[in-house]
């Protein structure tokens, strides 16, 4: 049981490549009575088209599929861990969904549970266990819930950074100082310059000056721009 081999495992999975890892991961799941993992992750930026990267044991037809046919956007799984993060029950043969489910289900996708976590840079992880046969009951969900909450975390805090990279050329956020930060939230609020320099008894020609330095640093357009990509990199808290 994950819970009590939660060292072992940290130390498993922030060794090696995303490959090792999800072999470990794929083992704990079987542990757990289910022969199929996957994790994917949600990235807060670009936000007009937020990108999506996965990893899994699932069959390779069938991965390709659900990307193909953008099935995160009407997995029905994915909406739950988007709005909670505690684990949820899951059988493919209830989906209102049709095509998708029959798809799922026809590659041994047919019931699992699903667990949502989300950090503090604003990115969206979730970690899912399914199987083909046996539905998990109720019994057996008590008995797994606490670790499957553990799995979420631990899956997540080992394999975003490795899964975001792997296709991604960016860089680490950029350090604002706390007075950056300040004149972003107020921004974020929409306040003006002038009201925010009232706000920080400062004058409005600073809060400029460090508005223009969180435009650089940030990469934005402008500074609602700047706003807008601090507050979902989780940088205004």
């Amino acid at each position: 049981m994950i819970l009590s081999s939660q060292t072992i495992l940290q130390d498993a999975l922030g060794n090696g490549g995303l490959t090792a890892a999800l072999g470990h991961l794929t083992q704990v799941a079987q542990d757990l009575g289910f022969p199929f993992f996957a994790y994917g992750v949600k990235c807060p930026l670009p936000v007009s088209q937020p990108r999506i990267e996965m990893a899994s044991n699932y069959p390779e037809i069938w991965q390709q599929q659900y990307q193909s046919h953008q099935y995160a956007r009407i997995d029905p799984t994915v909406r739950h861990c988007t709005r909670v993060t505690t684990p949820v029950l899951w059988d493919a043969s209830g989906f209102d969904e049709r095509p998708f489910a029959e798809q799922a289900m026809s590659h041994g996708i047919r019931n699992g549970v699903s667990i949502g976590v989300r950090d503090a840079q604003g990115r969206l992880g979730m970690v899912t266990l399914a199987r083909d046969q046996t539905v998990c009951t109720p019994k057996e969900f008590a008995h797994i819930e606490g670790s499957l909450t553990l799995l979420g975390q631990l899956t997540h805090a080992a394999l975003v950074e490795k899964l975001v990279q792997r296709h991604s050329t960016s860089v680490a956020p950029p350090t604002l100082s706390d007075r950056e930060l300040e004149v972003l939230k107020w921004t974020a609020e929409g306040k003006t310059s002038a009201e925010v320099a009232m706000i920080m008894n400062i004058t409005e020609r600073t809060v400029n000056f460090h508005i223009g330095n969180c435009i650089t640093k940030l990469d934005a357009s402008n500074k609602l721009h700047a706003a807008v990509k601090a507050a979902v990199s989780g940088l205004l808290g």
